[in-house]
């Protein structure tokens, strides 16, 4: 069905009618029980109000026109039209047409009249609905490219007319374009700078965000679909990426959309895409057994119709979740190259750094998502984006100029001393053995290669001093700037080490790039504030920088630097992944909950200051407490901004409330029974309080 029949109108020019059909429809539909209904009345509204200013109808006036041909009497701009197209496309040797400016002069020996030159705007809104009727005007530039031919010979007035027309073309149909003709209509507009300095009530400037926005949808498959379907179909896959998007699963009109898509056509592989996305953004952690063999079927089925990044994304995806692939195979893609609704690359790419512990990038793609729908989480995944600590990047300090001369002093004895044992074991020693750095820069080596190179550079230049110290001890391990390094950043026995360490005796480690590693930074009891860099793929740190109060590097632990016993490496590590949510539950269930709290007390000791530790084993004959089970917890402050979290029963009872030491462990439990705490500063932290999270 076409709008004026959805509307149950004829063809009319006249808006005013249109909105009466509109309204009058509107009347016999429940907007809340019938969302698809609506929607589609809506469109149908949007498509004729832009009709409606193409349509030319017969008793229509031509004002300041007086024209006369010889036993003729054109009254109507349409015949005006026809008029012009036949003198210009059958000319004859009694005739001629001469175009000076905007008019038509016909030569003839009966007659010689003047014919009122045709208006830019009528002309171009007939022009817009044939486009507009030869549906192939999806993604075809070329198909738009007539609308302009005389764009130079616009007046101002008839520009802004036109603008006017093309807002309400867009307002109806750009769910059904392709970002490159909308970007190619924007270039004789300009909307953006329309939008920036829109007025009040200007509906085409709220909207043109999300229209300049639309999904990177290819419209090849417009051939396969009947012309008066391919409205509604694309329409309705337009919505389909939407409501994905929205980050609200089980949407009701999800599947009604879906069925009529499918009812058109199976041959479309962005819809198999919008399928896989809707699947894993109702089970991303892919626990369910369905879930698994459904996205096993509709990637073979979007393989079978075109290869894209699109599936060898979610293939990525589904070997890591399924079959312990590895993780750098799903974050190496580039979501702004990704067909697919950014809500679900963030979501799965959210969750794999969320296994990785990696707390920063786990912010970044999930704290907007929180906003949109913060029931897709459970509490622990919330706990690590509710209390992320950054990645600290140290400030480069200002050299004075002795500093400089003393650097390069360094840098000569360091080369002459040690210069020639590297060139002799480059190969050897050398990270990166396959890029020649006498043709680094010469364009010689593949574009592969010269990706890598980027890459590694980028670590050298980064502004971050654990990225310098990988680039010059674990990568390009010939860089002629490392002893400038050293001398700059490390102090005390980092750098006795540094100096006197010979490159050959350090591990190879398999780092390529920036994402290859992280940082888990820390401030550890008896240690200070500490860094663990780990590979992307283990468990557990190659090595742990320790740092002094200038945030200098002064001692290493690892392999070839400082040897810890195995059990005080292991310790440290534990110390470092210690967080105040991960030791609210500890404490919630691997003691309140427990059956074996002394066990976990002996296993666990990084959580607990000794006091609180003190006290865990004073009550460790408690019974379970069963009333936590379906609790919930909030954080809260004090108003010196002091974290705390407080601990509810199932009935939503405050029972406890938990404070932290600057390392993360719990430093106080106060509670009937435990410590006491000020009631004024209880009732702050009460007051205080952020929404309950759910059960742990």
């Amino acid at each position: 069905m076409n709008c004026w029949e959805i509307l149950e109108l004829e063809p009319t020019s006249d808006k005013k009618k249109v909105k009466q059909a509109y309204a009058a429809k509107l009347k016999t539909i429940n907007v809340d029980d019938e969302p698809l209904a609506f929607q589609t009345l809506k469109e149908a509204f949007d498509s004729a109000i832009f009709l409606s200013g193409t349509i030319i109808e017969s008793n229509r006036p031509i004002k300041d026109s007086n024209i006369s041909v010889e036993n003729s009497d054109f009254t109507t701009e349409k015949q005006m039209i026809e008029l012009k197209e036949d003198v210009v496309n059958h000319p004859s040797d009694e005739k001629q047409d001469i175009f000076i400016g905007k008019e038509v002069e016909l030569i003839d020996e009966n007659y010689t009249e003047a014919l009122e030159p045709i208006k830019a705007v009528e002309q171009f809104k007939q022009e817009l609905l044939t486009i507009y009727e030869k549906m192939d005007f999806f993604s075809d530039i070329e198909s738009w490219r007539p609308l302009f031919l005389n764009e130079l010979e616009w007046t101002i007035d008839e520009h802004s007319e036109i603008t006017e027309v093309m807002q309400e073309f867009l307002l109806a149909n750009y769910r059904v374009l392709s970002r490159k003709v909308i970007d190619y209509l924007d270039s004789f507009f300009d909307f953006d700078s329309l939008a920036n300095d829109f007025k009040s009530g200007n509906y085409f400037c709220y909207t043109w965000t999300e229209i300049k926005h639309v999904p990177p949808f290819t419209f090849d498959i417009y051939q396969e679909i009947p012309k008066e379907q391919r409205i509604e179909y694309f329409t309705n896959r337009f919505e389909l990426f939407q409501l994905v998007n929205s980050g609200v699963p089980n949407q009701n009109s999800w599947y009604e959309r879906l069925d009529l898509c499918r009812s058109v056509t199976t041959s479309d592989v962005e819809v198999v895409i919008l399928e896989i996305s809707y699947l894993l953004l109702n089970d991303f952690r892919m626990e369910k057994g369905q879930t698994v063999i459904t996205l096993k079927k509709r990637l073979s089925e979007a393989r079978e119709l075109k290869e894209t990044n699109a599936s060898d994304f979610f293939s990525a995806y589904y070997e890591w979740a399924t079959q312990n692939g590895a993780a750098n195979d799903v974050l190496i893609f580039d979501k702004s190259e990704l067909n697919i609704p950014p809500t679900i690359v963030d979501l799965l790419m959210g969750y794999v750094y969320f296994t990785l512990r990696r707390h920063s990038r786990v912010k970044e793609c999930w704290d907007d998502l929180r906003k949109k729908n913060h029931s897709l989480f459970r509490p622990e995944e919330l706990a690590m984006l509710q209390l992320v600590e950054p990645i600290r990047v140290p400030s480069k300090k200002k050299k004075s100029g002795g500093q400089y001369v003393w650097m390069i002093f360094v840098l000569i004895f360091a080369i002459v001393k040690i210069g020639g044992a590297i060139s002799k074991n480059s190969e050897k020693n050398s990270y990166v053995p396959t890029i020649n750095r006498q043709n680094l820069f010469s364009g010689e080596h593949d574009s592969q290669t010269s990706k890598l190179v980027n890459k590694l550079l980028d670590l050298k230049e980064s502004e971050n001093l654990y990225d310098q110290f990988i680039y010059y001890f674990y990568v390009d391990r010939e860089d002629d700037d490392r002893a400038s390094f050293i001398e700059a950043n490390l102090v005390g026995q980092a750098k006795d080490m540094a100096q006197q360490l010979t490159i050959a005796e350090l591990p190879e480690i398999q780092i390529d790039n920036r994402y290859d590693f992280y940082s888990s930074p820390d401030n550890v009891a008896n240690y200070g504030p500490v860094t663990a860099l780990t590979l992307l793929d283990e468990e557990e740190p190659f090595i742990i920088l320790q740092e002094d109060k200038e945030e200098n590097i002064a001692n290493i632990f690892g392999a070839s630097w400082e040897v810890l016993p195995k059990d005080k490496f292991d310790a440290l590590w534990a110390d470092i992944q210690v967080r105040p949510m991960m030791s609210q539950k500890f404490f919630v269930v691997y003691y309140l909950l427990s059956d074996e709290r002394n066990e976990n007390l002996k296993d666990n000791p990084e959580y607990v200051t000794d006091n609180v530790k003190k006290m865990l084993d004073k009550n460790s004959s408690m019974p379970i407490a069963e009333e936590f089970e379906s609790g919930t917890w909030q954080i809260s402050q004090d108003e010196e901004d002091k974290l705390y979290t407080i601990i509810n029963d199932e009935k939503d009872e405050h029972r406890f409330i938990l404070s932290y030491d600057d390392y993360g462990r719990l430093e106080h439990v106060y509670g009937e029974n435990w410590e006491k705490i000020d009631e004024v500063k209880k009732q702050q932290i009460y007051d205080n309080a952020e929404e309950k999270v759910g059960v742990y």
